[in-house]
């Protein structure tokens, strides 16, 4: 789901637990630093100046160094003005952080630096795009329930499924699936995050563009609890407003029974208080927040589309992006999900897709290790959200999401497939 990078990125397997020195922490002045740069070179570079564009997205780049979005740009700029060490140095750099940049980066840089050093590069970014890991499909969804997003598990061990554009919870029978919540009847619109809670299923709704008869600011968007044996729907808690500038994304529930959901475009974090949504965390720095979870002692993890993880703190209200290998980029994560000592992040805004196992340092302050579990896999188109059962995790691997358009029409030139639900191997 959400694309709001400009380009794919990759994240490289590390081997070994990052020490204190190999980690870079991205300040909030630093960001901001680098946005007004950034700004000013992409304005620069519409006006047709790329030495200016280029001078400035460098300096956009020293803020957040470990950022491929920027690297990709100096990189494509100084191709495009002919400053071909520089186009090396930041391929290079580009390379070296497991990422594989768009044809277009591609191209430019092959045209400005000649066939030999354009063949190095390919055999590097080839490298980072290919297959990793294992995974097998536990089930197919047929292609009727369109856009399958969110995924939970009941204590008896029985799967649910949210979609979007079918708009309906599904509960995995011992004879398939089954339609136990139809959106449409409710005015829930599209289905995302789901977990359980004594008893009960929680899903978080909203309307978005590709809820069919989407009109833009117009539904509304929460959190249902449901009655997973009948359909039933035994709470609901809704937003002011409508889906003007927000939309409930992810959603958790902590060991003490503590209830929170993600704002993908409101840019906060809700906890469910009585009978409202209280915003617990809301911060200018949040981009797109998506899934969360919760650490060893009681706090959250959250991902954040455009800049990476932040820690949440339940008790002061403070927050803080993690700090991350300095060969890593943790953008592009959709689903976060605690699975035993680890958090498995899905990757979707990076190519090739990707299921990483953190590990998090025991002050929840910093990604020690990155580990790819899988990436890449033929049955791969889009994974989203996961869920830690007792035998694995399991995970939406082919929502394809970029098939579906307005109203989630399917998109001329694409064909609609079953949606295959996955376990890491």
């Amino acid at each position: 789901m959400k694309h709001i990078l400009g380009i794919f990125i990759l994240i490289v397997t590390l081997a070994n637990a990052a020490t204190a020195d190999d980690l870079f922490f991205e300040t909030e002045a630093a960001y901001q630093a680098s946005q007004a740069e950034r700004k000013k070179g992409v304005a620069a570079f519409r006006e047709g100046d790329h030495q200016a564009a280029l001078a400035h997205l460098e300096e956009a780049l020293s803020h957040r160094p470990n950022h491929p979005l920027l690297v990709g740009y100096v990189a494509y700029l100084a191709a495009e003005t002919g400053d071909t060490d520089k186009a090396w140095k930041a391929a290079n750099q580009y390379a070296a952080l497991g990422v594989a940049p768009g044809a277009d980066i591609r191209l430019a840089l092959r045209n400005a630096l000649g066939e030999a050093r354009g063949n190095e590069l390919d055999r590097l970014f080839n490298a980072n795009m290919a297959a990793a890991g294992s995974a097998q499909i536990k089930f197919m969804l047929p292609e009727n329930h369109r856009l399958v997003e969110g995924i939970a598990q009941d204590a008896e061990g029985r799967f649910y499924f949210g979609t979007v554009v079918s708009g309906e919870v599904i509960r995995m029978d011992a004879t398939g699936p089954k339609k136990i919540v139809d959106a449409k009847q409710h005015e829930f619109g599209s289905f995302f995050g789901m977990t359980f809670h004594d008893g009960s299923l929680y899903a978080t709704f909203a309307h978005i563009e590709q809820t069919p008869g989407y009109t833009e600011g117009e539904g509304q968007t929460g959190i249902a609890r449901i009655d997973p044996a009948t359909g039933d729907i035994q709470d609901v808690w809704t937003l002011p407003g409508g889906t003007e500038d927000q939309q409930l994304a992810d959603i958790t529930i902590t060991k003490d029974g503590s209830i929170f959901a993600t704002d993908a475009k409101g840019g906060k974090v809700y906890q469910i208080t009585g009978d409202t949504l209280f915003p617990l965390f809301a911060h200018d720095g949040f981009m797109s927040p998506q899934g969360i979870a919760e650490t060893a002692d009681g706090q959250l993890i959250m991902a954040d589309y455009g800049r990476g993880l932040w820690h949440l703190d339940r008790k002061s209200g403070n927050v803080s992006l993690l700090g991350v290998p300095t060969d890593a980029s943790l953008h592009g994560i959709d689903g976060l999900t605690r699975f035993g000592d680890t958090l498995i992040a899905i990757q979707n805004g990076v190519n090739p897709h990707r299921i990483l196992a953190l590990t998090i340092t025991e002050d929840g302050r910093s990604v020690q290790n990155v580990v790819v579990k899988a990436q890449a896999l033929p049955d791969f188109d889009e994974p989203t959200l996961g869920v830690s059962a007792a035998d694995g995790f399991y995970f939406i691997a082919s929502s394809q999401w970029p098939k579906f358009g307005a109203g989630g029409m399917v998109k001329e030139g694409t064909v609609v497939s079953p949606t295959a639900v996955m376990k890491l191997n």
